[in-house]
This record gives C-alpha cells, sequence and structure tokens, in this order.
C-alpha cells in the first residue's frame, strides 16, 4: 500500500508543478494584479490546478491499474 501512496503523491506533486509553470504567469497576466491581489483570483487559480492534478493523478493510476502494472 506504501507504493500505492507513494507513486500516487508524487504524480500529484509533478502534474501540480508542471501545470503552474504553465499556466501561472497567462492566468495571473488575464485575471489582472488588482484581482490577482485583493481579489479572489489566486484561491480559484489554485482551487482549479488542484482539481486538475488530482484528476490527472487519477487518471494515471487507473491507467496503470488497467495496464496492468502492479500498484498494490
Amino acid at each position: 500500500m506504501i507504493k500505492f501512496w507513494l507513486i500516487a503523491v508524487v504524480t500529484f506533486v509533478v502534474s501540480t508543478f508542471i501545470l503552474s509553470k504553465l499556466t501561472l504567469k497567462s492566468n495571473r497576466e488575464n485575471a489582472g494584479e488588482r484581482i490577482w491581489r485583493f481579489g479572489n483570483g489566486r484561491s480559484v487559480y489554485w482551487r482549479v490546478l488542484t482539481l486538475c492534478s488530482f484528476g490527472i493523478t487519477a487518471v494515471i493510476m487507473l491507467t496503470m491499474h488497467w495496464i496492468g502494472i502492479s500498484i498494490v
């Protein structure tokens, strides 16, 4: 079971890092500096990014299970 959690956590962290590097700057520019700093721009961005990373992790884990890679 430790193997499962290790793979899941590493996948989640890596996907979050990659998504943030690809989207943070453009999203901050599109929202505007005022909304980003004083509004809820940051919290919405990180909430959506976390949900996307969770979805990517779930898809990768299910694909590994479907292929037959032992993760448990």
